[in-house]
């Protein structure tokens, strides 16, 4: 990951650089017949669409004129005026469909047929190379076929077959064949019914793809149905170089992806989103964005998104790190000065818990557990470093509270004298400076303390249950002197 975002830092720049210096003018498209959806959103990175329900007479202005199933279909007038396009160099995109578009794809052949090729009306099926269904087939991409470059497989939604002699075509599989609405085979298994062709004409071309089906929203979203329907219209308009740049940043996208949203998806379940969950929030965003663009078709915007995406996850992961590792080396600090100085007997055991809450840390890959045991070894050995001084003083001071506590009991007078005693050595000898036998003073002193209130707490309970048996006692003799008096008045 790392060494793909060197490039995407520097790649993003090159490519947002030179990119739109492609086309130093927009070029124009005509779409005359259906929409293809929102993949049109997508096409318009790169030109500009206007869309029509009748032919211009003028057609100079445009690079591409998209022929896409018209209802209307094409009039006799138009055939040659379409014809006269392309000999003057435009390009003519034809976008049929399977025998439900019947009426549609005759009107087109209509157009075709002084140039020896067509749709054929009929459907491709395949029974083994199959999403589903055996209309909706997966066809392995052509390298060969410029539209399908880059392109691993195709789904071939509703589509029909062509017919002709092309000068370059893009076939379907070995398993495939098709089918007229009367059930005739048109193609049989192993003759690979063709898909889409393109033949030059004069100056210009005409490029045929049997299956709008595959632009739309809900196929052109799977496989790599985008991808070949961008590389379509840069195609047709002569832009091979922008089909070189999608292929680019697809293939970055594709491998620069992979690893960040692996590395994300563990990090988040080690606690990164509870660590940084504003930051986690952001990221799941551009990510869902980027595949959104990516989806599309729209591979360089999604892999700018992307790469927006790690470099705000690896800066967030390199601050959780060096803030821990921080921390970890202030505790490893602590640790040696402790060490250094010596550890008295009474230190031992708190000095032994914060090294294993040390040593815990630091075996642990949970990123919210590492910071909460790295803090709180911390917290122990800091505790430890303030010194016998500062633990006789806690220590003098918790027996203090309790002797308070103890003296307010009335009773136990031997206990709460032993413990005032003690407690006034301990401060003797804290302020002579001898805080290991102030401690141990001082915790004698807590120990006949709570030995009084233990015992006054004893007595608290006696007492109560003493008053709780004569009040017994008094309910009996009340209700047996009430039944005797009720007896004699009888």
């Amino acid at each position: 990951m790392k060494k793909i975002m060197g490039f995407s830092i520097l790649g993003i720049f090159l490519f947002s650089l030179f990119s739109p210096l492609v086309l130093a003018e927009t070029q124009n498209i005509l779409f005359y017949g259906k929409s293809l959806g929102k993949i049109e959103d997508s096409i318009k990175v790169n030109y500009n669409i206007t869309k029509t329900q009748q032919i211009p007479q003028n057609l100079s202005s445009y690079k591409v004129v998209a022929i896409i199933v018209p209802d209307r279909g094409i009039s006799s007038e138009e055939i040659p005026r379409l014809l006269e396009y392309v000999n003057s160099g435009g390009s003519l995109l034809i976008i049929g469909e399977d025998f439900t578009e019947a009426s549609s794809i005759t009107q087109i052949n209509r157009l075709l047929s002084s140039l020896n090729i067509e749709f054929n009306v009929d459907r491709v099926y395949d029974d083994t190379n199959n999403r589903n269904f055996n209309t909706r087939v997966l066809i392995q991409g052509d390298s060969n076929y410029p539209p399908s470059k880059g392109v691993s497989r195709l789904l071939y939604a509703s589509g029909s077959s062509l017919k002709g002699k092309f000068d370059r075509e893009f076939r379907s599989n070995v398993t495939s064949y098709s089918k007229n609405y009367d059930e005739f085979e048109t193609y049989k298994r192993g003759e690979r019914p063709p898909v889409s062709g393109y033949i030059k004409s004069g100056n210009g071309m005409i490029l045929l793809i049997g299956d709008k089906s595959l632009f739309e929203d809900t196929y052109v979203v799977q496989e790599d149905n985008a991808l070949f329907a961008l590389n379509l219209f840069d195609f047709a308009a002569g832009n091979s170089n922008l089909i070189d740049q999608r292929i680019q940043y697809k293939g970055n996208y594709d491998e620069e992806s992979t690893s960040f949203l692996t590395a994300f998806d563990s990090m988040k379940k080690n606690g990164f989103s509870e660590i940084k969950p504003t930051e986690t929030n952001t990221i799941n965003s551009l990510i869902q964005q980027a595949q959104n663009n990516y989806s599309f078709g729209l591979y360089r915007e999604a892999y700018t998104t992307i790469s927006q995406a790690i470099t705000i996850f690896e800066s967030q992961t390199n601050s959780i790190n060096n803030d821990f590792n921080e921390r970890l080396q202030k505790a490893k600090n602590l640790e040696n000065e402790a060490r250094n100085k010596g550890i008295t007997v009474s230190e031992e055991a708190v000095f032994n818990e914060g090294v294993y809450y040390l040593s815990q840390a630091e075996k642990e890959s949970n990123l919210k557990k590492r910071i909460e045991l790295i803090d709180k070894s911390i917290e122990i050995l800091e505790r430890l470093g303030q010194g016998e001084m500062q633990r006789a003083k806690i220590e003098i001071d918790t027996a203090d509270s309790k002797l308070k506590e103890a003296k307010n009991t009335m009773f136990y007078e031997n206990d709460v004298q032993k413990a005032d005693d003690l407690l006034t050595e301990a401060r003797r000898l804290y302020n002579r400076g001898r805080y290991t036998d102030a401690i141990a003073s001082a915790i004698e002193s807590q120990k006949y303390s709570d030995r009084a209130i233990g015992k006054y707490n004893i007595f608290k309970i006696i007492v109560g249950l003493g008053l709780l048996l004569g009040a017994l006692l008094l309910m009996i003799v009340t209700k047996r002197i009430l039944s005797w008096k009720a007896q004699k008045k009888k």
